[in-house]
């Protein structure tokens, strides 16, 4: 091995580093934000303001990394078949090759590990390699521009680091440690990106709760029922709830019942067409439908097509401020605190709901509230006073009506019980 080889061996290792380099740093861009950049590293003021242009320019950043990167492999490649054909390096050409497959999965493993780590300290990574990047920026400029205009920005050179939510979720994170946003805001905007991971399903009024009116009912009964209930709009059926012919609004049938031989006309002439939605339907999307079709109530079905519920306006904004009582409804809290420490919560609660208060972890996968969680666990619909054990809770049926459970009270069970129990 003569100086050539040992000043191409420094130049590929060189190379090597710089790829390494490039390749972190396209990692760390794709995942730094602008919030943390300003929240963490406030002391470093003139790198943070150096990056955040970069990130105003993102694409091309990244286009310049990909460049760079390209043409640091480009010359990788050209060194080791210089060494190997026409080198004559004094080795056997097997043992080259051997050594050069394993040099090869190694830097692999190691570029993953390097971009992982990038990505997992973007902020500190992007700071520390802005330099870098303002280099390559001025340098492959005009190649960049070329580059762009032919590959017309593809999808792994999207504009905007991270993520909007992340984000967001940063800034009211800072806001609240700051004393400018209260617990119950910080609550109220999580809860709007949690409508994007909530189904419709879990948010209806089932099937069971359902009010509906039959198509043959009276406009005075109609009346009746629209003033007991207090409510504005009440789907109608034929027959049978899963054949639902329309939704009726409070306002068309009191303007009908305004009018004279009102006794002689139906309500099937009043309704308005009824709008269903999948119970599998995400929410955000469930609420941009339902804003832009300007109706306040969707009908829920299932799998089969049959009636699993209704969904109103009103259940979606309770998902982000929380339960909203008017004067007609009554209030029923989801769960009490007993004297000895038991809860007794209602049966119809969600999963996530009861998790949080019993700082528990009961899986949803098959069911979407307490009542549900037991019947799957027991198998059959239960008795008052049947009982299940799950992470460490002993769950008791308080209250049955009409097969379904109204009430259930939820105990604690210490360790040594547990194991009583057990046995």
């Amino acid at each position: 091995m003569n100086i050539t080889h040992i000043v191409i061996l420094f130049l590929l290792i060189l190379l090597v580093c710089l790829d390494l380099l490039t390749s972190a740093s396209r990692s760390a861009y794709r995942s730094v934000t602008r919030a943390r950049l300003l929240q963490y590293h406030e002391d470093q003021e003139k790198q943070v303001s150096r990056m955040l242009d970069i990130l105003k320019k993102l694409t091309r950043a990244l286009a310049s990394l990909h460049l760079f990167q390209a043409f640091t492999r480009f010359l990788i490649a050209g060194g080791v078949l210089y060494l190997l054909f026409w080198g004559r390096v004094d080795v056997p050409i097997y043992w080259f090759i051997g050594v050069l497959l394993v040099t090869a999965l190694l830097l692999a493993t190691f570029e993953w590990y390097v971009s992982s780590w990038a990505a997992y300290n973007a902020e500190k990574w992007a700071l520390g390699t802005v330099w870098f990047t303002r280099l390559l920026l001025l340098i492959l400029a005009p190649f960049v521009s070329i580059a762009l205009a032919v590959i017309q920005e593809s999808p792994d050179m999207r504009e905007g680091p991270g993520t909007v939510e992340e984000e967001v979720k940063t800034l009211v994170d800072a806001g609240q440690q700051g004393g400018e946003l209260e617990q119950e805001e910080r609550k109220m905007i999580y809860s709007i990106f949690q409508l994007g991971d909530t189904l419709t399903r879990e948010i209806m009024v089932p099937r069971i709760d359902m009010l509906a009116l039959d198509v043959k009912t009276s406009m005075s009964e109609s009346v009746d029922v629209f003033n007991s209930s207090g409510f504005s709009r009440v789907p109608v059926y034929d027959g049978t709830i899963d054949n639902i012919l329309g939704v009726l609004y409070a306002k068309d049938l009191l303007k009908a019942w305004r009018e004279e031989n009102h006794e002689r006309k139906n309500i099937r002439s009043l309704l308005r067409k009824a709008y269903f939605v999948p119970e599998a339907k995400k929410v955000d999307d469930l609420l941009t439908e339902l804003q832009s079709r300007h109706v306040h109530l969707a009908i829920v079905i299932d799998e089969y097509g049959g009636v699993a519920g209704l969904v109103t306006l009103e259940d979606i904004i309770e998902e982000i401020f929380g339960e909203i009582q008017d004067e007609y409804d009554e209030e029923e809290q989801p769960y009490l605190v007993l004297d000895n420490g038991d809860y007794i919560f209602q049966g119809k609660v969600d999963l996530d709901d009861f998790n949080e208060v019993m700082n528990c972890d009961l899986s949803k996968e098959e069911a979407d509230t307490v009542s549900g969680f037991i019947y799957r666990s027991l198998g059959h619909v239960p008795s008052a006073g049947e009982s299940v054990r799950a992470n460490g809770l002993l769950l008791i049926v308080e209250q049955v009506s009409n097969r379904r459970i109204k009430k259930v009270r939820a105990q604690r069970i210490p360790i040594e019980r547990e194991e009583d129990v057990d046995r």
